[in-house]
C-alpha cells in the first residue's frame, strides 16, 4: 500500500501526541521504572522516525526547521541499537521536543492540504 506524505505527517503528529500521553512528565529514572510507558514512548518515537523518514524530499524542503536526519537516526538507535538507548534523552525529547515538532507538523500538514487544492 502506498502512503502519501499527508498521511505520514498526520501519523507522525498523532504518534508524537501518543508519546506525550504515554510518558509525558516522567523523568529518566521514572521512565526506567515504568516499563509500559517506556516501551510505549519508544514505540511511538520509532514510528515518528519511520514515517518521517519516508516523507518526500520536496515536503522536507518546506520544513527546514524539522531535524529530519536526527529523527531518523533516533529511530535507528531504538530499533537496531536498543541497548544504547539513553532514557534521559528520551524523557527530554518527550518533555521538550515533541511540542515544537507537533507545531511544525501541523504547519506542514496545513501547507500540504493547501497545496493540494
Amino acid at each position: 500500500m502506498n502512503r502519501f506524505d499527508l498521511d505520514r505527517l498526520r501519523d507522525a503528529r498523532d504518534f508524537a501526541r501518543h508519546a506525550q500521553n504515554n510518558a509525558g512528565g516522567l523523568s529518566a529514572a521514572a521512565l526506567a521504572e515504568a516499563i509500559q510507558p517506556q516501551h510505549a514512548a519508544l514505540y511511538d518515537i520509532a514510528i515518528i522516525g519511520e514515517t518521517l523518514n519516508k516523507i518526500s524530499t520536496e515536503i522536507k524542503g518546506a520544513a527546514p526547521g524539522i531535524e529530519w536526519r536526527l529523527i531518523a537516526d533516533l529511530r535507528n538507535i531504538i530499533i537496531h541499537a536498543y541497548w544504547q538507548i539513553d532514557l534521559g534523552i528520551i524523557a527530554n525529547i518527550v518533555e521538550y521536543r515533541l511540542d515544537p515538532l507537533i507545531v511544525e507538523l501541523d504547519r506542514l500538514i496545513d501547507f500540504v492540504e493547501w497545496s493540494a487544492r
